[in-house]
């Protein structure tokens, strides 16, 4: 046994977070920690770090016990650098180390016992695998994102999210026999993911992972833990098993506790009617076999659901936003010639390691940082809304309803308490100050406060960073039906795969477009999905032949469109030259000059035979992709 809980209770104002929380977690178990936003699961994680007091109830834990954390954000790295701060995970190794280093700087000095001892620290420095440590340390560096340059800067220069990576290196490299983890996976980008879920594989000791992650989930392997009402309840390993046996469990409580509740009144009623009457002392029975049963407690209700339906939009034209040539940055150039047409229904993802510029490109699109280069154009009737992962858009010190009506002015009171409760702000809830909400609780804030604002066009930057599993899979499902435009920076790969149409793969400092999210996934190294068993197949991750179909005609559509508006340029182009050729040939200093007026006559000659070319290729690329915009209108009529 690492540790054990016992009906453990913790209240914050008055409000019973942990209810009755029983645990017993062994070494070498890795568990999964669910729960809504605003659950208790950090507040679990403290009490068994042993940094938060307890009401009631018992905690045991082992003598000694050594506990690796990452918190969700890390607010202290020390002035170490940050080799050296992820090299402390093998504090054995840097004492062997440092004692070593002391002897070869006197070499001369301890005679024969210096000589043995010196023996005896490479013989340790063997068995703790010494010499790999530090190729492991850089390994898993590159892997979240922190490139060379930075091997040796000191940690409390980094900012708050690259502190919280190193920190993670450190934890999973660390053979600490706890490992517990809140939320590790909001500032990785996919690629650290897919290092996250192997080193937690492969990892021997015990581990407490919190996440959203459906894919962490599957790849931990460990059983199911859901916070609930104040409660743990344990589950099968596997996200899509822990969701049906949830459900089943659900429906037998409810219906165990309806049965009993039922059968009490029956009883109840016949002793009223025979208390006093022939048949009291069959009444007095039943009362003292009632007075023995254990009764139910009623189950502790869902939470409302997030139900994210979209207001009425205004439509926007076909072609949502342009970009040509843009370059980004602060105060330098981080990503150069980035070019791509963004049309009504495309849901672009933008892909790239950590450091790629994908939160500078949002910024940029968001107008919230000023472009370096190139050209930027919104489309007619274009509302962007942009959802910022740092949720620096909430307000401090004012209340779910105030910050609501902060981005709808026009909304009364009863428009903002019906909108909040569409995610999950109900009855209390809409009236809690926003600098008291959990981070999932302000990302659902900031989604509500989004969307609220109509936009036809979301510039979504990692929108599922803090959100609970629940909110997370309504987005999903929201953005597969929304009539608008997206572009979606994620490292959540299940929601990517879900909803984007097309990529865009940030590498080097440039942007390239690509049609197929499998290919930018394996141009950023990571491995093919595994394919789900039938039977673990979760339905609503499958696409239907309509969308399958709608998929297609939008891109083949968006491609035909784009290949006629180039010819339709070109034709502009020709036409232009054609005119400019016909005044010159008329002018005096042309024609009577004649070497120069025949060779401008030859170029006239061949640019209308080229013009008469682009007219016939423009009129048939125009049809066929007018032709493809009404098969896609009739099937989104469906």
């Amino acid at each position: 046994m690492l540790y054990r809980l016992e009906h453990v209770r913790v209240a914050f104002a008055a409000r019973e977070i942990l209810r009755d929380v029983t645990l017993q977690h062994n070494p070498g178990e890795k568990l999964v920690l669910l729960g809504r936003n605003g659950s208790g699961k950090t507040t679990l994680l403290n009490v068994i770090a042993g940094e938060q007091e307890i009401e009631g109830g018992l905690v045991e834990r082992a003598s000694a016990l050594a506990t690796a954390r990452v918190e969700q954000l890390l607010n202290d790295g020390g002035e170490l650098g940050v080799r050296d701060f992820c090299l402390r995970a093998f504090p054995r190794l840097v004492e062997v180390e440092a004692e070593l280093a002391a002897l070869e700087a006197h070499h001369d000095a301890g005679g024969e016992d210096g000589a043995h001892r010196y023996h005896e620290l490479h013989e340790e420095l063997d068995r703790l695998d010494g010499y790999r440590a530090r190729p492991r340390v850089e390994t898993g560096l590159e892997a979240i994102g922190i490139p060379p340059s930075y091997y040796d800067r000191r940690v409390d220069t980094l900012s708050g999210g690259e502190r919280t990576r190193v920190a993670l290196v450190r934890a999973l490299l660390s053979r600490a026999p706890l490992l517990l983890l809140d939320e590790p996976t909001n500032h990785l980008d996919l690629v650290g993911v897919e290092y996250l879920c192997r080193e937690l594989a492969a990892r021997e000791g015990a581990a407490l992972v919190v996440t959203h992650d459906r894919e962490l989930i599957d790849r931990v392997g460990g059983e199911v833990l859901e916070l609930h009402g104040g409660r743990l309840e344990r589950y099968p390993s596997g996200y899509d098993r822990y969701r049906r046996e949830r459900e089943a469990r659900r429906v037998q409580q409810r219906k165990a506790y309806e049965l009993q509740q039922a059968e009490i009144a029956r009883q109840e009623e016949f002793i009223r009617r025979n208390i006093a009457g022939q048949n009291t002392r069959q009444a007095q029975s039943r009362q003292k076999l009632l007075d023995r049963v254990q009764r139910l407690e009623a189950p502790e209700p869902d939470l409302s659901a997030v139900r994210m339906r979209w207001p009425s939009l205004g439509r926007s034209g076909e072609r949502v936003l342009a970009c040509e040539g843009l370059t980004v940055g602060w105060e330098r150039p981080l990503l150069a010639d980035v070019s791509f047409t963004l049309r009504r229904g495309d849901r672009l993802a933008v892909l790239g390691r950590n450091g790629a510029g994908k939160s500078t490109l949002m910024q940029t699109l968001a107008g919230r940082l000023a472009a370096l280069g190139g050209r930027l154009a919104f489309g007619t009737g274009v509302v962007p809304g942009a959802y910022d992962q740092d949720h620096a858009e909430v307000p401090e010190g004012v209340s779910v309803l105030a910050a609501l009506l902060d981005a709808r002015p026009d909304w009364a009171p009863a428009d903002a308490r019906a909108w909040a409760g569409r995610f999950g702000f109900s009855g209390e809830r809409a009236e809690a100050l926003t600098d008291t909400l959990s981070g999932g609780e302000r990302g659902r804030l900031a989604l509500a406060r989004l969307l609220a604002g109509a936009p036809n066009l979301l510039l979504l930057d990692e929108p599922t960073n803090h959100l609970d599993m629940p909110t997370c899979e309504a987005l999903e499902e929201a953005l597969t039906d929304y009539p608008g435009a997206v572009v979606l920076v994620s490292h959540d790969r299940r929601l990517v795969e879900r909803v984007a149409t097309d990529v865009l793969l940030l590498d080097g400092g440039r942007a390239e477009a690509l049609n197929r999210v499998e290919e930018a996934f394996a141009r950023i190294g990571l491995a093919p999905a595994k394919a789900a068993k039938p039977d673990d197949r979760a339905p609503a991750a499958r696409r239907s032949a309509l969308e399958e179909e709608r998929r297609r005609l939008r891109r083949d559509a968006a491609r035909a469109r784009a290949a006629a508006d180039a010819l339709h340029a070109e034709v502009e182009s020709a036409e232009a030259r054609v005119r400019e050729l016909d005044e010159l040939l008329c002018s005096r200093e042309v024609y009577g000059d004649a070497p120069r007026a025949r060779a401008m006559s030859d170029e006239r000659a061949a640019t209308a035979a080229r013009l008469d070319e682009l007219l016939d290729a423009w009129t048939e690329s125009e049809e066929d992709a007018e032709a493809l915009e009404r098969q896609l209108a009739s099937l989104d009529s469906v």
